[in-house]
Formats: C-alpha cells, structure tokens, sequence
C-alpha cells in the first residue's frame, strides 16, 4: 500500500492541519449565526488594539491571554502536546470536552466504549483539578460550542491534538478554518500515533529510517483557568455512564430506560443483575495511573519471556502471547485507545527497558495502529464495504439464529462461548482469541464479516473503527491482507488454555468436566457429564453446527463462487487484484487453500497439538519410570491404527 499520495480533498500533508479558509473552498457556512460571531471577534480585537490574525501581537498578549485547549482521546499529562504547549505558551488554559450532537462518524462510541470514555473523562479531570484547572463539558453542535467558549471566555488561541479518522480530519478542518477566520490562532499537534499519521508518506525502501518522536513530559505545574470562567455541563449529564440493563439487548440499546430511572430514583436493584456493566467496572481500573502500572506490569512479563512466540517461551511451548488462561499478553489496548495511554510513551519505554529481541513483536503491533487509520484514511468506506469489491455479491448461508448464539456465547463449543462471553462481561478477549471468534462466524458459521465488526463496535472497551475494520475485513477475505490460517475451535483451545482454567472461569457450568473433556463436553461419556452436573442442551448448549469441515467447505465455496463470478479480479497465479480509482491496481495475496480454486479441497488445517493430547493428560498422575514407557506405547498405538484423539 502507497500510504503517500493526496489525502483526502486533494490536500497534501501540510495542508490538513493548517489550512485556511481558502483552503477547504471558503470559509464555514455564512449563517447568522456565524456572522454574529465573528462580528463580535472582531470588535473585541479592535477593543484590544489588534488586527485579527497579526501573530506578533498575539505573542506579544500571550503572558496575559488565555488558550481552549480541545479533549478528545488523549486523557492524560504525558506525551499530549496540545496542554503541553499551551501550558508552556499561556497564562489561562480551558481544557474543552464537546460531545458533538452532529456526529460525524458512521460508527460513533457506543456500548463499553461509551463507558471507558466517561471513566476516562472523569479520571482526567480529576487530574487537571489537582493542577488548579477542570474540564469544561458542553453538548451541542461542535463548532457552534467551540465558537460559544472562545467568545465566551476571550481565549486568544485554540489548541488540539489531532484525530485521524476521515470524517475528524474533515471537521478539523473545517472548525479550523471558521476559528482563524475569527482572527484567533490555531495550532494542531500529532499526538494520537507511535510513528506516522494517515495522510504522511510512506518511507521508501532505500531511505534510512527516521527515529520515532520522543514523548513529551508530563504536565505537573500549576495552571490557572479563564478569568472570566465558561458555562460547563456535569459530566454526568452526558449520560456515558448509563448501563443499567440485564443480559444482552437485542438492538444495540445503550441502557434500559425502565431500570436506569428506577436507579436514578434511588430504588433498591442488585447490580450483579441490573447493570450490565457490572463485572466491566470490577476488572479494569481506568485512568492515566493504572495505564502506566498496568504497562511496568507487562514489560516486567515481557523481559521474563512471556510475551515469546510458541517454542520460544522459557516456560511455555504454546507462546505467550497466545495464553488465554494468563495475562500475558499487553492488556493495554483501551489505554491506548482513549487516550489514558500515548502510543510513543509506550514505544519508547519499551526501547528503554527491554532488548530489541524481547519489544520487537510488542512494539511492532503498536505500529500497526498507525497503519489501521492510513488504511481507513484510504478507504474511508472500509467499515461496511469490502476493500475488494466483488467480495460485496458473496452468498452468506448463515442464520440470525446462529449469529444470536455466537453473539450470546452459547455455540456449543467451550473456547468460543468463553471468549464470548468474556468479550460481554468485560469489553474484552486477548488477540489471538479474536482471531478464534472471528474465524469461528466466517469460516464455520458462514456469516458476513460486517456482523462481527458491528458487534465487537458495541462490545469491546478499546473498539475502534479502524482496527476492526481491517482485521474484520482480513478475516472476511475482502481486506487488504488475508489470514492464511485457519483456527479449529477445539484444537486452538487446547494450545491456549491447556488446563481448562479459561474455560472454567467464563463458564462456570463446565467447572467440573476433566480436562480431557473441558473443550470438547460432547465427548465425554454420559456417566462423567452426569457426575460433572454438566447436560448437553440442558446445562450446556448442544453444538451449533457438528461437522466443522463441511461448514467449512460451504463458507469456500461461496468464496470461490465469488472468484469463478469475477474472473478480471483473479490473477494467474491466484492472487487477487483491485483497481484503484487513480487507474494503479494492487495485487493482493489470497489464503493459500482458496488461491487454488477448489471448491472440496480444504488443506489449511489445525491439527490437535501432540504435547497436549487427550492421551496424555490421562497420564499425567502417573509416577517413576512407568511414564515414559507407557506414553511410548500409546503413540506407537496411536501410529498403528492412525486413531484421532
């Protein structure tokens, strides 16, 4: 992918952020409303001696002026350039939090989303208070809000970090250009990105690399707010926080009215039943502190090897990053999201304390970020539409009822219902068990990528509309990349969590199965499911589908049903090409089972991982010399009659 090349508009990178009006084909819209401010901006310039825009007496006035300083995802003192610089250049700072009615985005926060960001908010203002300053909180339409408290409080600058997703970069500029046309300064900073923003050109091979930016310092000193303060809203009023509801509602619903007015009315409810948010609120602690303590936590894991690939691991041979029974992995993905956390200050601390060996994979995936918003900065219709477009006419034979099953945790198979239902309990799954769930809907279930992506938006603390765009569209076969492998929900649940300890903690009905059982209950005989108080359909969901492969053969079909439709976008060799609007075409890599074109012919398969078969965990109380002789004689059984445990 050329990240490079005209952005949006056809603005080239030094025009997104400092564009006049000019620039983006005039200024805001002439409402009165618009022109009654800037008449006022203009007066008040005058009343002060100032021409509007003349930046030597804008230096001149900053002892004593004040700056808005906009908050957005970027919750914290370090690393976050906009109150860095202002609190630098200022006499008074505003930090201002506008929830905008008119917002942009197709996919506003929502869900669990909507909940870290009012813990975030609130845990962030704690912090400006402690400093002297507090958030000021308005709702409205956000530029007209923005106009209002520059007027309101006679702020000489505006200062924000900026956002990435295309329709943010486009209000940017817009509200950008309306404020200068107000004769108030305007600067924006990079901030939300480890290395490189979208719209920046991607370095070419034979260029040496450039140093990441260094992170900025925490803002510690006392600051002061505006003389003449600014009409503010109760963070509460915003209504983030509003979770009451029991199990999950079948239409995306942020609360329950009913359950949400009886507890604001103060009556007695059990919020282990009433709030759906509950377990969410006693796993995560939010806020800029817990970010850093949960990272020191994770590079002290990292630096003993836990986070090495499979066969690597000092201690263990499944890698582990991909453990789902430990917290192994980062854990850092809201944090970074919301802004509690910035990618630099990550980056660079992990080059401080862990060898290049140990970060590289880490800090590699914190790059990736970056490269998720260039992507969507390209394809700004990636989150409903496929990247490669004739996969938009493929057949889906699944059902709403299994998508219901999927969603609930209740597909019969014990890994993909415990990371499920961990996904709704807390707003969160380790990575490599996204990878299981998502595979599961698409190559089993034979659902459409676009209903995964819209129920992990609603559902994941650290949703984020260009990541999951493109790992669901990878997933999906339609994205820019492809998974070339596919995950078997028994063998993946026996490599991830090998002792069942995952599974009996988000499904408590299966506490009592033996571990040779814990991921396949089905097979276990009747006599251990009854002592086990565990009851196909009864206690626990029969399978939602039984023969994996044939589920699998349907889902390739439909795809190579796409293909043989759409010869022009199949190469030679298989691969698969896009045509691009400037007339460029990509070629792009396809799984290798589908690059063949073979409808029955399925060769991408996990196998059950041999130092974890059932076989052997039924020695595992054996003693002294016996053991070994008796495993030897179990596989030379197992090579004979070629049986599959």
């Amino acid at each position: 992918i050329v990240f490079g090349g005209p952005p949006l508009g056809g603005l080239g990178a030094s025009g997104i952020h400092e564009a006049t009006s000019g620039d983006v084909g005039g200024a805001a819209p002439e409402t009165s409303a618009n022109a009654r401010n800037l008449r006022r901006a203009r007066k008040r310039a005058e009343a002060r001696g100032e021409t509007p825009g003349a930046t030597a007496a804008a230096a001149a006035a900053a002892s004593t002026g004040g700056c808005v300083v906009l908050v957005r995802e970027d919750c914290r003192l370090h690393d976050n350039p906009a109150l860095y610089h202002a609190a630098e250049t200022f006499a008074w700072i505003l930090p201002l939090y506008i929830h905008d009615d008119a917002e942009p985005s197709p996919w506003p926060v929502r869900g669990a989303g909507l909940w870290w960001r009012h813990e975030s908010l609130k845990y962030f203002d704690a912090s400006l208070r402690r400093l002297g300053i507090g958030i000021c909180y308005r709702r409205g339409i956000y530029i007209e809000q923005l106009a209002d408290v520059l007027l309101e409080t006679g702020a000489m600058a505006l200062y924000f970090n900026r956002q990435l997703e295309p329709w943010h970069i486009l209000r940017d500029r817009e509200l950008e250009a309306f404020v200068k046309s107000l004769g108030i300064q305007v600067r924006s900073f990079k901030a939300m990105v480890a290395a490189f923003e979208p719209w920046e050109t991607k370095r070419q091979k034979k260029e040496p690399k450039e140093r990441l930016d260094d992170p900025l310092p925490s803002v510690v000193r006392q600051l002061k707010g505006p003389p003449a303060g600014a009409v503010s809203m109760d963070l509460l009023d915003l209504g983030y926080d509003r979770t009451m509801g029991r199990k999950i509602p079948p239409n995306f619903r942020q609360f329950n009215e009913k359950r949400q007015q009886m507890k604001e009315a103060g009556c007695q409810s059990d919020p282990r039943e009433d709030d759906w948010a509950y377990e969410m609120k006693q796993f995560w602690r939010v806020g800029e502190h817990a970010a850093m303590q949960r990272l020191e936590e994770f590079i002290k894991d990292a630096a003993w090897g836990c986070y090495f690939p499979p066969d690597l691991h000092p201690r263990d041979t499944a890698g582990g990053r991909f453990r789902a029974d430990k917290r192994w992995t980062a854990i850092l993905s809201p944090y970074l999201r919301f802004g509690d956390l910035s990618p630099r200050y990550v980056y660079a601390r992990c080059r401080e304390t862990l060898p290049f060996d140990l970060r590289r994979l880490f800090t590699k995936r914190v790059v990736w970020r970056d490269k998720a918003y260039a992507q969507l900065f390209r394809w700004p219709d990636s989150h409903t539409v496929s990247i490669r477009p004739h996969y938009e006419h493929e057949q889906w034979s699944g059902t709403r009822l299994a998508l219901r099953r999927w969603q609930r945790g209740e597909t019969g198979f014990p890994l993909v219902d415990a990371a499920m239902r961990q996904l709704w309990k807390v707003g969160w799954m380790c990575n490599h068990l996204r990878h299981v769930t998502a595979q599961f809907l698409i190559e089993h279930l034979d659902l459409s990528w676009k209903d995964g992506f819209a129920w992990y938006d609603y559902t994941l603390v650290d949703t984020d509309v260009a990541i999951n765009a493109m790992m669901w569209q990878m997933g999906g076969h339609s994205g820019i990349g492809a998974w070339n492998f596919v995950m078997h929900p028994v063998y993946a649940g026996k490599k991830v969590d090998p002792e069942g300890a995952y599974v009996r903690r988000w499904l408590p009905e299966l506490a009592h199965l033996p571990v040779e059982y814990i991921h396949c209950p089905w097979e276990a005989p009747a006599g251990t499911r009854i002592s086990a108080s565990v009851l196909i359909n009864g206690v626990y969901w029969q399978r939602v589908i039984e023969d994996l492969i044939a589920a699998r053969k349907v889902h390739q079909r439909n795809v190579i049903a796409v293909r043989k439709k759409f010869p022009e976008c199949v190469a030679k060799d298989g691969s698969e090409i896009v045509h691009l609007p400037t007339g460029q075409t990509l070629k792009l890599e396809v799984r290798d089972d589908i690059r063949e074109n073979e409808e029955d012919k399925i060769t991408l398969m996990m196998t059950p991982d041999d130092p974890r078969s059932s076989l052997r965990r039924n020695l595992k109380t054996t003693k002294g010399v016996h053991t070994g002789l008796i495993y030897d004689e179990t596989k030379r059984f197992e090579a004979m009659y070629d049986v599959d445990f």
